[in-house]
């Protein structure tokens, strides 16, 4: 028994629709990805681009040196080399514990290099490049001056700090 010319017509719809649902599935794996490092400080997560980051260093000792503004405690060494260390939560309203040990995360940028103190690393994840949203409107004080963006790690929107412009507030 040969099929009708409906079946056939049938058929073909539902291969087409078939089709065109396959097409849709395919994802675009060309897409510019950008590593992140989120980070804790105070009560709040933040991100870094990875490629501002150099490593992370263990809770040092950091030799204070008279006169330094706030947001720097002092030098550390650091295999030979002298570093400053950056207290981050002097520029994003954050408080810590004055005895709370923290990490020192080596960020470089152009010719800035030093140390920025920071609570804990959280995760190091690649993103596509889309997923970085604008910087949060609700953002107030020197903050919104550090954020490029924002991201969405799990249920959590984060602030993505760049490190350029950390090193324009210091050098103000």
């Amino acid at each position: 028994m040969e099929p009708s010319s409906e079946q056939l017509k049938s058929e073909r719809i539902l291969a087409e629709l078939k089709k065109r649902q396959r097409v849709k599935e395919v994802v675009d794996v060309e897409e510019q990805r950008v590593k992140v490092v989120i980070f804790t400080c105070g009560k709040n997560r933040y991100a870094f681009y990875g490629t501002d980051i150099r490593e992370i260093l263990p809770t040092c000792d950091i030799s204070w040196v008279p006169c330094l503004p706030d947001y720097l405690p002092g030098l550390i060494n650091v295999r030979g080399d002298i570093e400053s260390v950056i207290d981050i939560s002097h520029f994003i309203g954050e408080e810590t514990p004055a005895n709370a040990k923290r990490l020192v995360a080596m960020a470089t940028h152009g010719e800035f290099h030093s140390g920025i103190m920071i609570d804990a690393i959280e995760d190091v994840v690649d993103i596509p490049v889309s997923l970085i949203q604008p910087p949060l409107a609700t953002l107030i004080g020197s903050v919104r001056d550090l954020v490029v963006g924002s991201i969405t790690y799990g249920s959590d929107t984060i602030s993505l700090i760049d490190i350029g412009k950390l090193e324009t507030l210091i050098t103000v």
